[in-house]
């Protein structure tokens, strides 16, 4: 079969997003938002053997135990492409199913983009401005989360004169020393966990805090924290929307803290962001379509209050919010999307 070097760079040249290999499946990638084969006559199946083979060539002695005790893990790789004079990065999670291992690359820009170039909206944008407070960007899977906080965080690199502390789970963008300083910590084989990282980052004269995701009650706990005590932190959260990002929250957590939560939560929230990626005409690759919610006396005394269904009445424009509905009706009249087809 093809190499991975071999199949990330034809990936690369079509402009697709993703690899999939699994065990005794012809090899596919996502192109423009959809799965498709490769077209070229020597691409062969992955055989069981091989497919153990690539996994020990990709992982260190820590994340091979790790996809031993947990059945996946998250890795890093990257390569020169054969095709392109550039190299290529990009995140690849390995995990059992019942055929065999099987990976999932997903490529990751070597150029970071602004956010001018995401077509982030204003209200996100003006959030980075802000001294302290915790910004949320949620949306499934592939929506471009890390990408929206990548470019975020490179404005704040570029604007002001911070330190910046980023735990990630792996490393995807690499950011260069600007006018602030950048300490970029991986979980695993550098730092243990979320929230052990966040919890040592706080004694790092931290002014920003990346933290890659909030999968459990300790990292909530702690972001939360850390945000109401002076900190920008921002964080990913996996809803498709601005209200259940709040509901999930507050779901980490027993009946008995939630009144706390939801408390904690109002006083430090800046902004909760939903994305997602739709197809643009013609198959001319993807564009994001936002939610956004910010912070008001309103929204505030509704998430304290557990009130998170009603925050789409009070999701305003004049306020720099945005409905997901809005968006997409933005970008069709815009002519980037076509919702008849």
């Amino acid at each position: 079969m093809k190499s991975i070097q071999e199949m990330l760079s034809i990936v690369a040249k079509k402009k697709g997003s993703d690899l999939h290999l699994i065990t005794n499946v012809a090899p596919t990638m996502r192109e423009n938002g959809s799965i498709k084969s490769f077209e070229e006559d020597d691409i062969s199946i992955m055989g069981e053997a091989d497919s153990n083979i690539l996994a020990k060539e990709l992982l260190n002695e820590y994340q091979c135990k790790q996809l031993d005790s947990s059945g996946d893990v998250d890795a890093a790789y990257s390569c020169n492409s054969i095709l392109e004079d550039k190299v290529l990065r990009a995140r690849v999670n390995i995990f059992n199913d019942y055929r065999g291992l099987s990976f999932a690359f997903r490529l990751i820009n070597d150029k970071i983009p602004t956010m001018h170039d995401l077509g982030l909206p204003l209200g996100l944008r003006k959030l980075v401005e802000q001294k302290h407070g915790l910004i949320i960007i949620t949306g499934p899977t592939g929506s471009g989360k890390t990408t929206t906080l990548a470019a975020m965080v490179n404005s704040i690199n570029e604007t002001q004169h911070y330190n910046i502390i980023t735990l990630e789970d792996p490393i995807e963008y690499i950011y260069s020393i600007k006018n602030s300083i950048i300490s970029q910590r991986e979980i695993g084989p550098k730092c243990v966990s979320f929230a052990k990282g966040l919890k040592a980052g706080l004694r790092q004269d931290p002014d920003v805090i990346l933290v890659g995701e909030m999968r459990d009650p300790e990292t909530i706990a702690t972001a939360l924290t850390a945000a109401e005590t002076g900190h920008l932190v921002l964080t990913t959260l996996h809803t498709a929307t601005v209200i259940e990002a709040v509901d999930r929250i507050l779901q980490y957590f027993p009946a008995v803290q939630q009144k706390q939560i939801q408390a904690t939560l109002s006083n430090c929230f800046l902004g909760i962001v939903a994305q997602k990626l739709i197809p643009k005409k013609a198959g001319n690759g993807r564009v994001a379509a936002f939610e956004v919610l910010l912070k008001t006396a309103a929204t505030e005394k509704l998430i304290r209050n557990g009130e998170s269904f009603q925050l789409k009445d009070y999701m305003r424009p004049e306020c720099g919010m945005l409905t997901m509905e809005n968006s997409l009706k933005d970008l069709e009249s815009r002519g980037f999307i076509d919702r008849t087809t």
